[in-house]
């Protein structure tokens, strides 16, 4: 696999983990939510399509779904004044649920939940209804809107900015809008959204902008002005790709299609994310095979605004060999933010860092390196007697002797695939760690040089070579023959004398 391969696995991986939440669907409240765990907060939906106007007693029904019995829910309802000012009408009311019986297919429970609204309390109202529950110490709320009487007061909803459980939205090289723009003569509403810079996020939405009419925009106080016409559902996007890091102030400004008067005015504090991370790997580029563990820091990678907060690290490990690149190993997380290269490997090798943000902004690096093998240390051992190179051994007396060597040592990796090869006046005979010697047939030297080397599946190799002799044989007799045969020799002497003794005639004495 080439570096440009490398890159793109990488980047695939990162992709597959930023999914995009689907959202709360009014029309359709069948939704699923496969990667919802407890760590989630719930989902909500109303049963019926709001922003009619009601008459009278109104049944309002929906739904919660969560991975846990939900700790409360509540319902409450807020007036929209013709000067776009809310007021809460209602307190918070709690509500009580039960176990719906359809079935959730990603495994988590559904509760059901309904309430009455008596219209006739609420005269020429345009008022916000909203739910909210909380489950595992986590909320979400939903809203919606109803009219009473008669009523010129437009509204809009934004429904894909929920409750982000203390973080900020952020937006990368587009602000994408979408929500409901509900009006009870069901004419367009007019939106005017304003991004404005801010020093930081207690600064950002602090200072109510003091516009009454939309015609009192100044281009001068935004980095960025855009105008819509709203009916019903709506998803609006916004060039933000030209604007710097930081924090702003989102504006949003509604007002009616006959008039320029702001009707509605909402503000988010926000961030803008368009720079590249900065990948940077510290780390060794040579080594030696059994030398430690190598590691490679990527704690210096940072964003050019937002610092390390967010980053994910995506590292890929290859090993470059002469007929191509092997993939060897991947990782990927927020918090693997160092690599670990064992060390009992060898060879060259490349590794890659894809840093992604909570945005998929990326960069990538990569860093070559190589582990130098370590050869492996031969071990002789011959009939029990360890031998180092350029020994001097005699062979005990016996027709067969014992070679042995298991004993070599090397690198975990490279341990159990040591070979041995032995060799007699530098002529291979055997191959194997342990054998058994028989003298040669064809040789009547006395001594002979053997040769043991050992070789690691890297073909890095060490040898040692020593000298062997036979036991004293042909005119060199043992000394217990020699006595014997001295003693033999007495023996026929003293023999040989005794009868040459009385074979010799013994002189006589003369008278």
């Amino acid at each position: 696999m080439s570096s440009k391969q490398a890159m793109l696995l990488s980047l695939l991986i990162v992709l597959s983990f930023h999914s995009s939440d689907s959202l709360i669907d009014d029309d359709n409240p069948q939704f699923y939510s496969e990667t919802m765990d407890i760590s989630d907060p719930p989902l909500l939906g109303f049963d019926q399509d709001l922003g009619m106007t009601l008459d009278g007693n109104e049944i309002i029904s929906g739904f919660t779904v969560s991975s846990t019995l939900p700790d409360s829910t509540e319902w409450q309802i807020i007036r929209l004044s013709n000067d776009g000012i809310p007021t809460n009408l209602t307190d918070p009311v709690s509500l009580d649920i039960s176990p719906s019986s359809s079935n959730q297919d990603d495994g988590l429970s559904r509760w059901i939940w309904e309430f009455t609204i008596d219209s006739s309390s609420f005269t020429n109202c345009t008022c916000f209804i909203t739910v909210t529950s909380t489950a595992n110490h986590l909320s979400s709320s939903i809203s919606s809107v109803f009219f009473t009487g008669v009523n010129n007061t437009p509204a809009v909803i934004i429904e894909d900015w929920a409750i982000l459980n203390d973080d900020y939205i952020t937006f990368s090289n587009q602000i994408d809008i979408s929500g409901r723009a509900f009006s009870q003569d069901n004419l367009p509403l007019d939106l005017l959204i304003m991004v404005i810079s801010s020093d930081n996020s207690a600064n950002a939405c602090s200072d109510n902008q003091e516009i009454s009419s939309l015609d009192d925009v100044q281009g001068d106080i935004s980095e960025s002005i855009n105008n819509f016409s709203l009916f019903g559902e709506f998803t609006e996007t916004v060039d933000s790709s030209m604007l710097e890091d930081g924090w702003f102030s989102l504006w949003l400004f509604t007002s009616s299609h006959q008039s320029s008067s702001i009707i509605q005015s909402l503000c988010f504090v926000s961030k803008i994310d368009n720079s590249d991370p900065v990948a940077i790997i510290d780390g060794v580029t040579s080594s030696t095979e059994g030398e430690g563990n190598l590691i490679f820091d990527a704690g210096s990678s940072y964003d050019q605004f937002w610092g390390k907060e967010g980053l994910n690290y995506v590292w890929t490990l290859v090993s470059l060999e002469n007929s191509g690149s092997t993939l060897m190993e991947i990782k990927e997380g927020t918090e693997i933010s160092y690599f670990t290269v064992q060390d009992d490997i060898s060879g060259n090798f490349e590794l890659s860092l894809l840093v992604s943000d909570k945005q998929g902004n990326t960069d990538y690096t990569s860093i070559s390196f190589s582990v130098e093998n370590l050869p492996p240390v031969a071990k002789l051992i011959v009939s029990d007697q360890s031998l180092s190179d350029g020994d001097k051994f005699k062979l005990p007396d016996l027709n067969e002797w014992k070679l042995d060597g298991s004993d070599s040592i090397d690198t975990a990796n490279d341990l159990d695939g040591l070979r041995c090869v032995w060799k007699i006046n530098f002529r291979t005979i055997y191959e194997g760690c342990e054998r058994t010697l028989v003298w040669p047939e064809d040789d009547t030297n006395d001594t002979l040089l053997l040769t043991l080397e050992v070789i690691d599946d890297d073909d890095d190799f060490s040898t040692i070579t020593v000298e062997i002799s036979r036991s004293d044989q042909g005119n060199d007799f043992p000394i217990a023959i020699i006595v014997l045969l001295i003693s033999i020799l007495f023996f026929v002497s003293s023999v040989l004398y005794s009868r040459r003794t009385d074979d010799m005639e013994i002189p006589k004495w003369n008278d």
